[in-house]
């Protein structure tokens, strides 16, 4: 099953586009910010403030909030994500925290508990007809 999921990120993420990997024997206590790609298979306790894409590894714990472009999670993640396009959550993973994201994707086995806030393109608002032009 985990090579499964690995593969299915490696799809999802080109490990080549990776900037920065935390290992998963080291720890960081602090905020981590960054423009391009992360990939995290230890833990980090505090904020990620990411540009590109990152991706919570199977070994990954991140506990803290997460802003990212798109954001993968295999691993755990206890605290809020706000995320400009998309959000998965693959069936190892588990999301515990509010998210705000444009597209939620959840694997069979993935745990999501918090509230979730989706975002949507300005040209895809479904508008209320006027009041004065609703026949009575």
């Amino acid at each position: 099953m985990f090579n499964t999921v690995k593969k299915r990120m490696d799809e999802t993420v080109n490990t080549n586009d990776i900037e920065t990997i935390i290992g998963k024997n080291t720890c960081i206590k602090g905020e981590l910010n960054g423009d391009g790609n992360v990939r995290i298979d230890g833990r980090i306790d505090g904020s990620i403030s990411i540009m590109g894409n990152a991706v919570i590894g199977e070994t990954g714990v991140v506990v803290g909030d997460v802003q990212s472009g798109n954001l993968v999670v295999a691993g755990i993640i206890t605290g809020n994500a706000n995320v400009k396009e998309s959000l998965c959550i693959y069936s190892t993973g588990q999301l515990v925290g509010d998210v705000r994201v444009r597209m939620l994707k959840i694997d069979d086995g993935g745990v999501f508990k918090g509230k979730s806030d989706m975002a949507v393109k300005q040209d895809n608002v479904i508008k209320k007809p006027a009041e004065d032009k609703i026949k009575k």
